[in-house]
């Protein structure tokens, strides 16, 4: 389905149905008895940019004050209404993630060097769950409701007490990610892409929904119970869609996608910031302490110019500003970024092509500078990551069509570990 939209500016632009989008960029296209939709813009102007390749599908007003949302829906920060054409949830494309046919983990989270966590979609992009007790050299299958949509993040505040979200709500485990019980959301036709609990009880999810004329719109969820009933906090107006969240501290929670949103209260009220210059589709943010985060997504710009870096902005302050730093050539396509001990950060994403290798960059001050980690040959994607201790970290991913675990370990990488068989189907054929 093929049709014109009118976006801020009276700019018009063709939006696109279940579109196929170019490799290298790993992508959800669902054919799934649930009528889910994908709605993405095609891009026909350099004012607005959709980089459908990250997991936020994002819609981007270049600004030289910064990052706007854009749009013609105010966001009530007190009720939420389901659009009149679209019913369900958004179908949004995970890097590295699951796809119809192909099952895979689309987030990881690890409690200890041999403890994880990991969620994701079936073949039919039914939720899942796994665990591994040996650092994600062999992962079981856990016990989740049948028919669960497919699961986008995972957050473990403790070794027992996990929450996932994804596709219209969420999932919690009180028994280390063995068994799992639903939780719905204030809006059904959310997908939440990313969630981070600052305590056992206090969690903040990300996510989008479909605009009535559009763009994606932005949703943003806290829950105080360990994730079991989600409230909307305070939100500034026009919020555009959001990809990651991170909550270093019981304080400080800091989201970005279409924009920077920062809480200094626990999540409970949200600020914008801006960058000048803009900040690009951020897909990813990670914050090693109260006052130092990065996030980063990928450039579409690669697409025309393969030398090009992703987008990296960092503050060192606790939020309260951000500064853009320059990635290394041919970074465009990292999507995922982790950042630990203070300065630690490990960053990853798609292979540039079908004939090279995905990307892993780490770095020991804080994202200022990168080194390209070496991976075995046929690793086509990173997803998301894990990192446990200084020297381990543990991602999720492709070799090809296979879906995969693998890590790094003292900078050496760790074995490939086939999840294929985990992920064919939910709770091996319970629908």
């Amino acid at each position: 389905m093929i049709r014109s939209v009118n976006l801020t500016g009276g700019i018009a632009m063709t939006v696109r149905r279940e579109v196929q989008i170019p490799e290298p960029e790993v992508h959800r296209n669902r054919n799934h008895s649930r009528s889910r939709r994908l709605l993405m813009a095609v891009v026909a102007s350099t004012a607005f940019l959709v980089f459908a390749g990250s997991a936020s599908a994002l819609i981007i007003v270049n600004s030289p004050h910064g990052s706007h949302a854009t749009g013609n829906l105010t966001v009530s920060a007190a009720v939420w209404t389901t659009p009149s054409n679209e019913l369900s949830a958004p179908v949004v494309a995970i890097s590295g993630g699951a796809t119809s046919g192909s099952g895979n983990f689309n987030d990881i989270f690890c409690t200890s060097p041999i403890d994880c966590v990991a969620v994701g979609g079936d073949n039919s992009l039914d939720g899942l769950a796994a665990v591994s007790t040996d650092g994600g050299g062999a992962w079981a299958e856990s016990d989740v409701a049948s028919g669960l949509p497919d699961l986008n993040a995972v957050d473990c505040p403790s070794a027992t007490s996990c929450v996932a979200v994804g596709v219209a709500g969420t999932s919690t485990s009180n028994d280390g990610g063995a068994t799992w019980q639903p939780h719905d959301i204030p809006s059904a036709n959310t997908t939440l892409l990313s969630i981070s609990c600052a305590s056992v009880s206090t969690c903040v999810a990300v996510g989008v929904s479909p605009g009535n004329a559009g763009p994606y719109f932005g949703q943003l969820l806290l829950s105080t119970n360990s994730g079991s009933t989600w409230t909307v906090p305070t939100l500034p107006p026009h919020v555009g869609a959001l990809g990651s969240v991170d909550c270093p501290s019981p304080t400080l929670c800091v989201a970005v996608g279409d924009q920077i949103l920062v809480s200094v209260d626990g999540g409970q009220s949200w600020s914008a910031r801006f960058v000048n210059g803009g900040t690009g589709a951020l897909r990813s943010v990670s914050c090693s302490s109260s006052t130092d985060c990065v996030a980063l997504g990928p450039n579409p710009d690669g697409l025309i110019n393969a030398n090009d870096g992703a987008f990296e902005i960092v503050s060192r302050d606790g939020g309260a500003t951000w500064n853009p730093v320059s990635t290394p050539a041919g970074s465009w396509t990292l999507t995922s970024i982790y950042c630990s001990g203070g300065s630690n950060c490990v960053a990853g994403g798609p292979a540039l092509s079908s004939a090279s290798t995905a990307l892993l960059l780490e770095s020991s001050d804080g994202g200022t500078s990168w080194n390209s980690q070496h991976l075995t040959g046929g690793l086509s994607s990173i997803g998301s990551m894990s990192c446990p201790s200084a020297s381990i970290c543990v991602f999720t991913g492709r070799e090809g069509t296979n879906a995969i675990v693998s890590g790094v370990n003292g900078g050496t990488q760790s074995a490939t570990s086939s999840v294929t068989s985990v992920v064919t189907v939910q709770n091996g054929g319970a629908q």
